[in-house]
């Protein structure tokens, strides 16, 4: 017997005994390459991926940065001409850095142009950079997420808007073409604060749980989020759960391949960034260290009892894939992704039928 269906003979097992209380439908959504390639990489992988039977992809948007692209609705536009199916997500577009009126409209575009398949995820950002780049006070941005985020509901949802707020002024205001999606397309939160869940509670759709957080810290932000949903009559409420995910045929060679690339990458952005509740781990970092309840990691069998915790720990419906790494080789990545399609992704499938 090879490697390969071996491992996926012990991942069987793992099904058999753990999955049969996780019944309800999960969906998987791949955040691809960004700005490490060219886009028409991008463009390829995520034809891949609709292929390989994801849900939805996902680009996100951070500014003054060499690895990340920004302007994700236009990169989604990109990506509808290539797909027909898979739903197309801004994970997340950083609202309080544009007027509403703009959002609503190209948001509206990308859902006519990929026939009514948008999920708008907004978030408020948190890097100090970003909106120093646009000229804005970080200060501000709770104020002008709450404000741009009730009109873009009007403005999706309503003709002939006029709007006389703290941040934003709109007169006589109709988005034209309408969105595809009645009656409107959805709008996922990305949020950590208290403030901030509590808005995702009453406006949103669903909250997006960021990549680096580990379970604990995101434990109590999602209690919040809960309690919040239910106060403002909105239902239980849904969590997207975003991971890095990087899997190998053994828990060994996963360690191996990542190197330090994972370290670095989190070094560099998320635990240089004043997060609300993200904390770097005290000490020297090493890969087992850092991917501890943060990263789903390792072998089949690993990564998808990784998946089915964070799922019953959360009660997570959705879990947003990034594979591509900084730092770590692409043929190691593809092959990541590979294996997750072949080996993780249908086990977790397997009693949706």
């Amino acid at each position: 017997m090879t490697r390969s269906r071996a491992s996926h003979s012990v991942v069987r097992v793992v099904q058999a005994r753990h999955y049969a209380s996780t019944r309800s439908c999960m969906q998987f959504g791949l955040s691809p390459l960004q700005g490490q390639a060219s886009f028409e990489e991008t463009l390829r992988e995520c034809e891949r991926a609709e292929a390989a039977g994801f849900d939805s992809i996902w680009l996100g948007e951070h500014h003054n940065n060499p690895i990340l692209y920004p302007a994700p609705l236009i990169g989604l536009a990109a990506v509808a001409s290539r797909t027909r199916r898979i739903r197309l997500g801004t994970g997340v577009l950083l609202l309080p850095l544009y007027h509403p009126m703009m959002v609503a409209e190209e948001g509206a575009m990308v859902d006519v142009i990929s026939g009514g398949r948008l999920i708008l995820g907004v978030g408020p950002g948190y890097a100090p950079e970003e909106f120093a780049a646009f000229g804005q006070s970080l200060k501000e941005r709770g104020s002008r997420m709450e404000e741009s985020a009730s009109l873009l509901h009007r403005l999706w949802t309503e003709t002939n808007v006029t709007h006389h707020g703290k941040n934003y002024r709109v007169d006589n205001a109709t988005v034209a073409p309408r969105p595809v999606q009645r009656p409107r397309p959805p709008i996922w939160f990305g949020a950590w604060a208290e403030p901030a869940l509590r808005r995702a509670a009453r406006l949103g759709d669903a909250w997006i749980v960021g990549p680096s957080a580990n379970l604990e810290e995101i434990a109590p932000c999602a209690r919040l989020y809960r309690n919040a949903c239910v106060e403002s009559v909105r239902g239980k409420g849904e969590i997207a759960l975003f991971r890095y995910v990087f899997v190998a045929h053994s828990t060994k060679e996963a360690i191996a391949a990542a190197g330090d690339g994972f370290i670095q990458a989190f070094e560099r952005m998320y635990f240089r960034w004043p997060h609300p509740v993200v904390k770097r781990p005290s000490g020297e970092l090493t890969i087992e260290r850092l991917a501890r309840d943060r990263i789903i990691f390792g072998d089949p069998r690993t990564c998808v009892e990784e998946i089915i915790r964070f799922r019953r720990e959360l009660d997570a419906k959705h879990l947003i894939c990034r594979f591509s790494v900084p730092g770590i080789p692409r043929e190691a990545c593809a092959i990541s992704l590979d294996l997750f399609t072949r080996e993780v992704m249908p086990i977790l499938r397997a009693d949706e039928s």
